[in-house]
């Protein structure tokens, strides 16, 4: 499903003028969402290969901290004034794998049902409510970066590499 322009609207930085730091969120954010958005940017840059982009995105109208591994987006944290929601794509071809991951948590699921199609990839949108949707989702990226190098070991070489 995609987001109204009603979510767009309590985005934090919407100025394309003016980048955020990486960390202004820490701040900005009252205590328990600045504490969730630390630890899904946390968690995201310790896995293998992953680089931080601070982007602004001019379909949404708002910054976004991107999350790459080479050429791959694994996922997009949107700072809104409640704190941290996340995009992330699934492709037709990774869905059903997502799907049989034992325990999936059933926001992901949720979201992956419910995400919006263009061509071959879904748009999945996903509210980081508490520590354990952060956690969930922390979990679910990394089973997906490791059937991605799986996939692609010459790909993965080369971004571990770097």
């Amino acid at each position: 499903m995609g987001r109204s322009a009603a979510f767009w609207a309590t985005a934090l930085y919407k100025n394309a003028r003016e980048e955020p730091a990486r960390v202004a969120p820490y701040k900005d954010l009252a205590a328990g969402p600045a504490s969730r958005f630390r630890r899904l940017r946390e968690g995201l840059l310790k896995l293998p290969g992953v680089t931080e982009h601070v982007k602004y995105m001019a379909n949404w109208q708002s910054w976004a901290w991107e999350y790459t591994v080479g050429h791959r987006k694994l996922c997009w944290i949107h700072v809104m004034q409640g704190g941290a929601a996340i995009t992330f794509t699934i492709a037709d071809q990774e869905e059903s794998r997502a799907l049989a991951i034992p325990r999936l948590p059933a926001a992901i699921a949720s979201a992956i049902r419910g995400a919006q199609r263009t061509g071959p990839v879904r748009w999945c949108a996903l509210d980081v409510g508490d520590q354990k949707a952060a956690d969930a989702f922390l979990s679910f990226v990394k089973r997906k970066l490791e059937w991605l190098m799986a996939d692609n070991p010459a790909a993965a070489r080369r971004t571990l590499a770097s």
